[in-house]
C-alpha cells in the first residue's frame, strides 16, 4: 500500500485510519484528528473493533474474541464444562474501563487461556463477585481460574493492562500472542538476505559478542529516530524544533569523539547549520533534507547487539540507550565545557518525541528522583546520571513488564561478570544481618566509569555488519587505511596492565575505597595508642629507674 498517492493522500504523519473488516479499495478509512494521547487512540479504535467483530470472517483455530460482559450463567457454564479452557480470566471493571477488552484482544491468539469482562455495576456482575469473594473497592480485579486449582486473583505491582497481560503470558501453555507483529520492521527492511529471525535479518546470533556495543545499532537507532519519530510532526517549532537542534548540537561538540563514522557526523554538522537559523520547519522540508543529505545513515534496523527472538522486543528502545550512552562517554571524552548539554538534549528528546506516551510519563517521573544538577561539575556527571537512570528503570521493569527479552534480562548492569571490580559487597556491622551480606553491593563509581569508557568509546564500538563503502569511526581505529577489528578487547580485565582504573596511586586494582578507608582507619587507631602508651611510659618510667640506679652504701663496694 502506498499512503502517499491515490486514494488515500498520506502526506504527513502521523495520519490514523479505521478501516472495516471488509474493505474496497476506494474506501479512504474514517480519519481520527488531534490524537492528543494514547486515551485518545483507545477511545476511537475500541469502539470501532467492537463493532466490526460480528463482521469478521473468523477462519482461526482459536475462538473468537468477546468484548461484551460475560453474565453470570454463562460463567457457571464454562466452569462446569467437561472441555473448559485450561485457564479461565475474568476482569472485573467498570463498564467505561477500556482495560479488560485490550487484554482480550493483546491475548486473543494466544492458545489454552479464555479471557472475558464483568461488569462490576450490573447484576450479573454483582453476583459473579459475590461468587469468587472479589473486593469491589479494588477494582479493577483478574481473577484466574485454572483447572484442578483455587481460583485466584492476579496479583501485579500496577494494575494496568501490560502488567496484567505479562503475567498471564508466563501461564503453562500459553506463551506470547501468535498475532505479535513486528511494528518496527514493518517498512524499509531489507530482505533480500533471507527472512527475518527475531527482529533481525542477521541470521546467525550465535556470532554476535553481547558484551560489546555495535555501531549499526546507534545508525539504526538515528535513522528510527530521524525518519520516524521525529518525522510524525507535520510541523517542528517551539519546544520540539528546540529539542532536535539541542540533540543535533551534542554529537556536533563531540568533535574526534563522534559516535559514529565519519559521513555521519559531517551529516550531525549540516544539519547542526541548517537547523540554526530555522523558528519552524514542516514535515515536507524536514523530510526532503534527510533525503538529500549525504551521511545520512541509511541502516535499515537491522539489529546486532540490540537483536532478539522476538520480534517486538529490544531493538530501537535497546538501540536508543546505546545511542545515548555512547553520547554521554563522547561528550566526557571531549571534554564538553557545557556540563548540562547531554542532560538537555536526552531529556528534550525523550519528553517531547519518544513514541511510548507511558514510557514519557515515567521518564519524566524518573529524572525529577533521579537529580543531575548536584553534581554537574563533574566531568562524568553524565556518564553516571544516565548510567543510574538506567538502572533505575531496569529495576522497576525486571520481570514486570511485556518489554523484557527474558534472555536478555533488564538487569543491573554492569554485571560481576562483565566488571568484577565495579561492586563489592557491603560492610555490615551486625551479625543479624549477615546472611544479607551477599545481597548489599555498593557500586565503586570510579570503576563504573572505566567501564562505560572501555564499552561506549567510539574507538571500542564495533563495526561489525555495516556496508563496508567507508571507512567507519575516528582515527584510534584506523591502521594502514583500513578497520581494525576490536571484537577481543578485554572488558575491564582486572588483571590486565594496560588499564588503570583507579587514578589516585593510593588505591591498586585489588583495592576499594572502602578497603582503603578502613586501612586508614586501623592505621590512625594503631598510632593513637602507641602515642598513648609512649606517654604513658614517659611519664610514669622516668622516677622507676632513678630509684634502680640510686646506689646505697651497702653495694658501693
Amino acid at each position: 500500500m502506498t499512503c502517499h498517492r491515490d486514494p488515500f493522500w498520506v502526506i504527513g504523519h502521523p495520519q490514523f485510519r479505521l478501516y472495516p473488516s471488509v474493505w474496497n479499495t476506494s474506501d479512504i478509512g474514517k480519519s481520527v484528528e488531534k490524537i492528543v494521547s494514547a486515551q485518545k487512540i483507545r477511545e476511537e479504535i475500541l469502539p470501532f473493533v467492537d463493532e466490526e467483530l460480528p463482521n469478521l470472517k473468523w477462519t482461526h483455530d482459536l475462538p473468537a474474541p468477546i468484548l461484551k460482559p460475560i453474565t453470570y450463567k454463562e460463567v457457571m457454564e464454562h466452569m462446569e464444562a467437561d472441555d473448559r479452557v485450561l485457564h479461565f480470566v475474568l476482569i472485573f471493571e467498570e463498564p467505561d474501563s477500556y482495560m479488560g477488552k485490550e487484554m482480550i484482544l493483546d491475548m486473543s491468539s494466544c492458545s489454552n487461556i479464555l479471557l472475558r469482562r464483568v461488569d462490576v455495576t450490573s447484576a450479573d456482575g454483582l453476583v459473579i463477585a459475590e461468587k469468587f469473594s472479589i473486593d469491589m473497592r479494588a477494582v479493577p480485579q483478574v481473577m484466574l481460574s485454572t483447572i484442578s486449582q483455587q481460583p485466584r486473583v492476579v496479583d501485579v505491582n500496577m494494575k494496568t493492562r501490560y502488567f496484567y497481560v505479562y503475567q498471564l503470558e508466563l501461564l503453562p501453555e500459553v506463551g506470547k500472542p501468535k498475532a505479535k507483529l513486528n511494528w518496527q520492521f514493518s517498512n524499509n527492511v531489507d530482505t533480500s538476505q533471507g527472512p527475518l529471525n527475531g527482529n533481525s535479518n542477521i541470521k546467525d546470533h550465535m556470532s554476535i559478542n553481547w558484551e560489546r556495543s555495535y555501531l549499526a545499532d546507534i545508525e539504526s537507532a538515528m535513522n528510527y529516530m530521524f525518519t520516524v519519530e521525529v518525522s510524525a510532526n507535520k510541523k517542528l517549532d517551539g519546544k520540539k524544533l528546540e529539542a532536535v537542534k539541542k540533540l543535533v548540537e551534542a554529537f556536533v561538540q563531540t568533535k574526534d569523539h563522534f559516535p559514529g563514522r565519519s559521513s555521519t557526523r559531517r551529516f550531525m554538522e549540516g544539519l547542526n547549520g541548517w537547523l540554526a537559523d530555522r523558528s519552524s520547519i514542516h514535515y515536507d522540508v524536514w523530510s526532503a533534507y534527510l533525503q538529500s543529505a549525504k551521511g545520512f545513515p541509511k541502516a535499515n534496523h537491522m539489529w546486532v547487539g540490540c537483536s532478539s527472538d522476538q520480534p517486538t522486543l529490544r531493538g530501537y528502545p535497546c538501540g536508543l540507550w546505546t545511542m545515548f550512552h555512547a553520547l554521554s562517554v563522547a561528550c566526557s571524552n571531549a571534554k564538553v565545557k557545557d556540563s548540562h548539554l547531554f542532560y538537555d538534549a536526552m531529556t528534550g528528546y525523550i519528553l517531547n518525541f519518544f513514541s511510548c506516551l507511558e514510557c514519557r510519563k515515567n521518564f519524566g517521573k524518573e529524572i525529577q528522583e533521579i537529580e543531575f544538577d548536584s553534581e554537574a561539575d563533574d566531568q562524568h556527571a553524565s556518564m553516571l546520571w544516565l548510567w543510574r537512570l538506567h538502572n533505575s528503570v531496569n529495576k522497576r521493569l525486571h520481570n514486570h513488564s511485556t518489554t523484557e527479552d527474558q534472555s536478555h534480562p533488564k538487569l543491573q548492569f554492569p554485571t560481576e561478570e562483565d566488571c568484577s571490580h565495579c561492586q563489592h559487597p557491603a560492610v555490615v556491622a551486625s551479625k543479624k544481618f549477615n546472611k544479607l551480606k551477599d545481597h548489599l553491593r555498593i557500586w565503586d563509581e570510579q570503576y563504573v566509569v572505566e567501564y562505560l569508557k572501555q564499552r561506549y568509546s567510539v574507538q571500542n564500538l564495533l563495526n561489525d555488519y555495516l556496508d563496508d563503502d567507508e571507512i567507519a569511526v575516528g582515527e584510534p581505529e584506523l591502521k594502514n587505511g583500513k578497520r581494525i577489528r576490536l571484537r577481543n578487547l578485554p572488558i575491564l580485565d582486572p588483571s590486565s596492565q594496560q588499564h588503570s582504573y583507579i587514578k589516585s596511586p593510593l588505591f591498586s586494582p585489588s583495592l576499594t575505597s572502602i578497603d582503603f578507608n578502613l586501612c586508614l582507619f586501623f592505621w590512625i587507631t594503631s598510632l593513637c595508642f602507641a602515642l598513648y602508651v609512649y606517654h604513658n611510659v614517659s611519664a610514669r618510667g622516668i622516677p622507676y629507674l632513678s630509684r634502680k640506679i640510686v646506689r646505697t652504701p651497702s653495694t658501693m663496694y
